[in-house]
């Protein structure tokens, strides 16, 4: 059997966010350095600015303050005002710029995915988008002190080991000790901090079972006690108790530092000096410089808790970004009827298909071989959990098959071209989603708009305009009605319904059936309909039974009085 049309050459994406964020970092890297190394550096050159004043006022009195300090003092604080400005301009600018090329990457690797890699990733992407993205976002604007409190640490560093060598190396192995301490118990807090992380994507996963069935729990209110009581209510007290855990921790690591830091400035200012005979201005200077270290470490301290949360939020949004780009992307998006021939028949070809996790359990529809041609209108019935929906996923190709295949016009559909193929189809689900405007039409044709809106008998509720609907908040049978005049208006060559007639009135149910599918039939649209409405099954070409996954015809015709 022929396979169906190849491209010669893969198009690549017209725009990638990745590349485009990878571009944004490499071109800012180098300037974020020299801003923070100017404004680290402004930092430290007033501390020795003042550190030698104080200096000449201990040995010669204020004679020693002349004009030339006053004038140093001036330019020495507008240099910091314009780097810490320039700097937090950059870092803002940086920051927001990060935050929507993110969101935007996000949302570009999901519609470039398939529909069975994306349901099950849809909670993690909604964490990503409300929680890591921020955190990351919120993050990049503490970089400034952050950047700024390590070099000023390291330029200390290097003044005090000039000041007094012993001093220095003491100095020096209690940072270290301190250091290794604060590593060593940062890898505890750290896995609290991954829990945490780990506990937000199930607390988002209840919520979004809140909000998506709150019509269920509404009639049913233990529904939504249990998910509370059971549920979130205990990831609220499993996080409580985890990040309780995880910031204790680094309270630990603060206090043990700070107290590390007195014990040491006591030692040098109540032995060290004297016992090493250092003289006490080299001994005053060397203590002013070392609580400026002390204030610029706890900067650091306090800033970690943020930058260690964001990093395993920035470990997340990669995991989802490789996730997402690791499926086999989605083909070029080709006009199957310009390079196979208008629509004539799709068959369905020994298909299987199996649902085999804890959600969905244990359920196998096929082996299902089927066939409609242009212009037919057939409607498909069977009890609920028959497989009617999954079947019509197949067919629409959201779901792939375990086998067997599926054949436009005697051309084999592979998954290189199974977006092309499923843009042949008008869909309204079951659990549809209305659109505010018509999204995907280029040119609306005012006239049928109008006719449509007149036919389903809604044109005093909604008006178009420029091309948005008017209102949206209308009844479920009264939105279907929108989502059907769009997709008609879409004039795709198949028409797919699922229990679309199930929440219309009896007068317009009987409508549909009997007056508006023949119309479109005579249109052209070919009709697939799931429908248990057994009284217009005579409205259909041909009808089919759906029954423990096995799809079977109906020969004899169902004839009712209407």
């Amino acid at each position: 059997m022929t396979r169906c049309y190849q491209a010669e050459d893969e198009v690549p994406f017209n725009y990638s966010p990745l590349i485009a964020m990878s571009q944004l970092k490499f071109s800012t890297l180098i300037r974020f350095i020299f801003l923070s190394f100017l404004s680290g550096g402004t930092s430290f050159l007033f501390l020795t600015f003042v550190n030698r004043v104080i200096g000449q006022l201990m040995t010669q009195g204020y004679a020693a303050i002349t004009q030339t300090y006053t004038l140093l003092f001036l330019l020495i604080v507008v240099l910091f005002i314009w780097t810490r400005r320039v700097l937090a301009l950059a870092i803002i600018r940086f920051s927001q710029a990060l935050f929507w090329s993110l969101r935007k990457d996000i949302i570009f690797l999901v519609l470039k995915s398939n529909y069975q890699q994306l349901s099950h990733r849809k909670d993690l992407v909604h964490t990503a988008l409300v929680r890591d993205i921020n955190m990351l976002t919120n993050a990049s604007l503490n970089i400034i002190q952050f950047s700024t409190s390590i070099i000023i640490v390291v330029a200390c560093l290097v003044y005090m080991a000039t000041v007094s060598g012993p001093l220095f190396l003491v100095s020096l192995l209690v940072i270290l000790l301190g250091t290794g301490l604060y590593q060593f118990n940062a890898r505890s807090n750290n896995a609290y901090f991954k829990k945490a992380r780990a506990l937000e994507d199930r607390f988002m996963f209840y919520f979004n079972a809140i909000l998506g069935g709150f019509k269920e729990i509404y009639m049913d209110t233990k529904k939504g006690q249990r998910i509370y009581g059971t549920k979130i209510a205990h990831i609220a007290g499993e996080s409580v108790v985890n990040q309780e855990k995880a910031f204790v921790g680094l309270l630990n690591n603060q206090i043990t530092g700070q107290t590390m830091f007195y014990l040491l400035i006591g030692a040098i200012l109540l032995y060290c000096g004297a016992a090493w005979n250092i003289a006490p201005t080299d001994t005053v200077s060397f203590l002013f410089i070392l609580l400026y270290v002390l204030s610029s470490v706890e900067t650091i301290m306090v800033l970690l808790p943020n930058l260690l949360q964001a990093k395993i939020s920035s470990d997340r949004i990669a995991k989802l970004q490789a996730d997402l780009l690791s499926e086999k992307p989605l083909g070029e998006l080709v006009d199957l009827q310009q390079v196979l021939g208008e629509f004539e028949t799709i068959a369905v070809r020994d298909i299987t298909f199996q649902y085999a996790n804890a959600t969905q359990g244990n359920f196998e529809i096929g082996p299902i071989n089927f066939t409609i041609s242009r212009g037919d209108v057939v409607f498909i019935y069977g009890g609920n959990g028959s497989g009617k929906t999954t079947f019509v996923s197949t067919l629409l190709g959201l779901l792939l098959p375990a086998t067997g295949g599926v054949y436009y016009n005697d051309f084999l559909i592979d998954e290189q071209h199974g977006q092309s193929y499923s843009s042949l189809f008008g869909v309204v689900f079951s659990d549809f989603y209305l659109f505010d405007e018509f999204y995907g039409i280029e040119q609306l044709d005012p006239e049928k708009l109008a006719y449509y809106l007149h036919l389903f008998e809604i044109d005093d509720k909604v008006k178009v305009e420029d091309g948005r609907f008017s209102t949206t908040h209308l009844s479920t049978g009264q939105r279907k009605r929108l989502a059907l005049i769009t997709a008609l208006l879409e004039a795709k060559p198949l028409l797919v319904l699922d229990e679309w007639a199930a929440d219309q009135d009896p007068y317009f149910r009987k409508k549909f059936y009997t007056q508006i599918v023949p119309e479109l039939k005579e249109a052209g649209f070919t009709i697939i309909a799931i429908t248990h409405d057994d009284k217009y099954y005579n409205c259909a070409d041909m009808r089919y039974k759906m029954e423990d996954g096995k799809l079977v015809q109906e020969v004899e015709p169902v004839f009712q009085n209407l």
